[in-house]
């Protein structure tokens, strides 16, 4: 009978001690699909080096025009899509980690915040516009130039200039259907940014109460925040917007800790920061596209990441 009961107490101590279950979901950029290679070598990478399963969200694919569904989709569109799948795969797991590529970083941030009592334990932000994109890169001009309003406009002999292209992200048209000009966020405009609909509620710059208060409070659950990126960077607008950093009006660059969403704490970045919950992983002599398979990026970055959750 004793031995039996020391059998007994021995097992229960082991199942205490047995591992948490862990998951990583990721979600690639804008005009990217799920597939691509540079992100099947980060699963690949990460699951025989931890062990950990990863997921690779098949949502909301390459570029297509609307009214298509694809990564130009806007994204109060996508995000309450795509956590439906993710909560659905999050409950086979005790905690998740989320991993986020460029435009996926946002979505990953937004589907936090609106997440109630989520198990999402790490953030791992990868080369995304975290404060949101000050200017266009020259590959979404191509694409803002196929709109059909601006060709049509185009057609009939009106010219859009340069200044017209840096406002044309916040034509209400172009917010509907383009997802890069809903994280839109020029400097110099800011009052006209206070008008879009997704960007400003995310960083709780406007809103009722009680929505920023859900939504700073699940931000703060999270145990850590990484956040990767780098000065070679060619697409995010300032490349600082990847550390929560961004630019002034005058073209100055503004760290993370002097910016308002920081000062004020609108969203809980302040406070996940004074819990030494905040990461910072810089990489130089990378393009946007290098970050998701970097060699580098992987082992100094990633991978302590993971494990610092299996440890916890």
């Amino acid at each position: 009978m004793v031995i039996y009961l020391i059998l007994i107490a021995l097992l229960g101590s082991a199942a205490g001690l047995e591992a948490e279950k862990v998951g990583i979901v990721h979600m690639h950029g804008f005009w990217q699909a799920y597939d691509e290679q540079h992100h099947l070598d980060f699963k690949n990478f990460v699951e025989e080096k931890t062990g950990v399963k990863v997921h690779l969200i098949d949502a909301f694919n390459d570029l297509a025009m609307p009214p298509a569904e694809s990564s130009i989709t806007p994204l109060n569109v996508q995000v309450p899509e795509i956590l439906k799948m993710v909560k659905n795969i999050a409950a086979q797991y005790d905690k998740i980690i989320a991993v986020g590529f460029s435009q996926g970083g946002v979505i990953w941030r937004a589907m936090i915040e609106s997440w109630d009592d989520h198990n999402v334990d790490t953030f791992i932000s990868i080369a995304a516009p975290q404060s949101g994109q000050a200017g266009i890169p020259p590959k979404y001009l191509a694409s803002l130039g196929n709109l059909p309003f601006v060709k049509m406009a185009q057609s009939q002999g009106k010219t859009i200039s340069e200044a017209d292209m840096k406002l044309l992200p916040y034509d209400p048209r172009v917010q509907q259907v383009f997802a890069p000009s809903n994280y839109y966020r020029n400097p110099a405009t800011y009052q006209l940014y206070l008008t879009t609909d997704f960007f400003p509620k995310l960083n709780n710059e406007v809103g009722n109460k009680k929505e920023k208060r859900k939504q700073k409070n699940n931000f703060e659950r999270l145990r850590k925040l990484v956040l990767i990126g780098g000065p070679d960077e060619e697409t995010i607008v300032p490349w600082q917007s990847e550390m929560f950093g961004f630019i002034s009006a005058d073209q100055n660059i503004i760290p993370m800790k002097k910016t308002k969403f920081y000062k004020k704490n609108l969203f809980g970045l302040k406070t996940l920061d004074k819990k030494n919950a905040i990461t910072k992983c810089i990489k130089g002599g990378l393009k946007h596209n290098d970050f998701p398979n970097s060699m580098e990026v992987l082992h100094d970055c990633v991978l302590p990441a993971i494990r610092d959750v299996l440890n916890a």
